[in-house]
């Protein structure tokens, strides 16, 4: 595959060293897709969604609940993304009273 570059704040970047974000509607990352790896790109928004959810119907409710898509390069994503960080907008679905009720 020929090196695909894509312009992101005005900066030019080898889509194959971007990723494609997803954002949840908290504000906190939730994943990650790689923009281009062997002879797959995802150059555009409704290329990565397509990727991520094939079912129409899955992108249409993911993006209804307010889940967005963010291009960017490795660097910014090296450095701003952790997908390993707990969300603090969710709380933890295991509690005493749960523990409790699966004795």
């Amino acid at each position: 595959m020929p090196d695909l570059k894509v312009e992101i704040d005005g900066e030019l970047h080898a889509l194959s060293k971007c990723a494609w974000i997803t954002w949840a509607p908290c504000g906190c990352p939730c994943g990650a897709l790689t923009a281009a790896f062997g002879d797959e790109a995802f150059a555009t928004e409704q290329q990565a969604w397509q990727e991520i959810h094939p079912l129409k119907r899955d992108r249409d409710r993911y993006q209804r609940q307010g889940y967005r898509l963010e291009l960017m390069g490795w660097n910014r994503y090296r450095a701003d993304i952790d997908l390993a960080a707990r969300c603090p907008h969710v709380k933890a679905t295991t509690s005493q009273q749960t523990l409790g009720a699966a004795s």
